[in-house]
């Protein structure tokens, strides 16, 4: 395949798709493109991290926001299909779980109406999708329909095509190769090169090359610069040196990432792990921020506040370590405390008993506060603590009846803006990491991850990659 040139995507005025691996320059080749262009065009994609990514991008290469709207699929969907809720026969403003493909189902209908299609068509010339490999089976067929009548250019990669939505991802082999125009194939690893990982970057295509062969990577021989082998049990405990290889990253001001895999029980160790660490790695959250849905359900459904407020200590101990020791007897059964001379932390005790006395959102959330800034406790969840506290804020500033709806609305927000990257050291599975660049990535259990979990872990850390396994080849299956 021949290296795709801004200009050629800008005028191509068909279907399209382009091979873009993780760390080539995907980004920057929207961006050029759309600057090429004279007239509007729409770019979707799949996150709101992603959509920052794509904007940011623009930004830097001086592309005017009159040519470009960057947008996820999903919200475009659901926008266009509010607008025109009788025609769409749409007006769920929240969708939830398998609603989602329920809405795509009612925007395909909208999108066969003539009108629909000109006031598209008069509103952009043609359509940017990336990571296309993302898309699931009915967002495939959303964007076919919007190809009938935009010039359509995808770009994304088939050996990143991992996924945990219910729907079927779509089939590169019968859906994309068959009906799109191979535009070209992005070739230099741009990631490492710019990070001046030449070494590793170059080292990555050749993996990658293997594997789409059906080879395997052995990482038992002479290793490139920036990469590592190590082979150590994160579950043996015995082993004291089990966390050493974490500590060496911490007086760096480098990002780090540690990747799991995507199942359910890996996404569970990134938790018990960050807390092994004593929160100096934090672990990320779903967006869906399913956890926290979880507990502001029970927590708003508990009969009493003695019983909400023992929901509420639970929940702290999935964020912080070192909540036990902060309270006394009396406050772990729910119950207003007096303070003795064997009181250790009577601010906390007397916050507890505020609460207790007055539940409401603002003195449970100084309760929390407290929590999070005790020097006994250590948060290893910090994107779950702070959305908490985020959704506290919205109920105590929004005036919203409840805590719930608070945090709807939140969550409305969050998605738009993504989650801030304040924390440096990161734990997370290849599911919430697909994307995402760090300075440095290490994979944890590199043996439990298949052809594709592999890829996308390799090519998170730009200038080293450290690969925890006890096999000689990977992957293992």
């Amino acid at each position: 395949m021949t290296e795709i040139q801004p200009k050629t995507l800008a005028d191509f005025q068909s279907k399209g798709y382009v091979i873009a691996p993780a760390g080539y320059g995907k980004t920057h080749l929207i961006a050029e493109a759309v600057k090429e262009a004279s007239t509007r065009q729409l770019v979707l994609t799949h996150t709101y991290a992603g959509v920052n990514s794509i904007k940011t991008k623009m930004n830097q290469l001086g592309v005017h926001s009159s040519k470009y709207q960057v947008d996820t699929i999903a919200s475009w969907t659901l926008r266009l299909c509010l607008a025109y809720p009788k025609t769409s026969g749409w007006e769920v403003s929240n969708p939830e779980g398998k609603q989602w493909n329920e809405l795509y189902k009612s925007c395909l209908k909208l999108l066969a109406k003539t009108f629909i299609r000109q006031v598209i068509s008069s509103t952009y010339s043609g359509v940017y999708v990336d990571e296309y490999q993302d898309c699931s089976e009915l967002q495939h067929t959303l964007v076919y329909s919007l190809a009938d009548f935009l010039p359509c250019r995808i770009l994304g990669d088939p050996l990143q095509a991992i996924f945990d939505f219910a729907d079927k991802p779509v089939d590169w082999e019968t859906r994309i190769y068959p009906y799109f125009e191979c535009l070209g194939q992005l070739e230099t690893p741009w990631r490492w090169h710019n990070a001046g990982a030449y070494e590793l970057g170059n080292w990555l295509d050749e993996a990658r090359l293997a594997l789409l062969a059906g080879q395997k990577i052995d990482i038992n021989g002479r290793l490139p610069r920036g990469v590592q082998k190590i082979t150590v049990d994160l579950n043996d405990f015995l082993d004291k040196k089990r966390y050493t290889l974490f500590y060496r990253f911490l007086n760096d001001q480098a990002t780090v990432i540690a990747i799991q895999s995507g199942d359910r029980q890996s996404k569970n160790k990134t938790h018990s792990l960050a807390r092994a660490l004593a929160g100096k790695f934090s672990s990320i959250e779903e967006v869906e921020g399913k956890d926290l849905f979880t507990f502001i359900k029970k927590f708003e459904a508990a009969s009493t506040t003695s019983k909400a407020f023992k929901l509420a200590l639970e929940f702290a101990k999935k964020c912080l370590t070192g909540v036990d020791g902060l309270f006394t007897a009396g406050t772990k059964r729910g119950e207003i405390a007096k303070q003795t001379k064997a009181t250790k932390y009577p601010l906390i005790l007397d916050s507890a008993n505020c609460y207790l006395a007055n539940p409401t959102s603002r003195h449970l959330r100084e309760f929390f506060y407290l929590l999070r800034n005790n020097p006994a406790t250590c948060i290893y969840r910090r994107d779950l603590l702070n959305r908490f506290l985020n959704i506290l804020k919205v109920h105590i500033d929004g005036g919203v009846p409840t805590l719930l709806e608070s945090a709807h609305i939140y969550q409305m927000d969050f998605r738009h803006s993504g989650r801030p990257i304040r924390h440096t050291k990161l734990i997370g599975t290849t599911l919430l990491v697909k994307g995402l660049e760090y300075d440095h990535a290490i994979i944890l259990d590199a043996d439990s991850l298949d052809m594709k979990q592999l890829y996308v872990a390799m090519t998170r850390g730009a200038k080293s990659l450290t690969i925890i396994s006890r096999s000689n080849e990977l992957p293992v299956g």
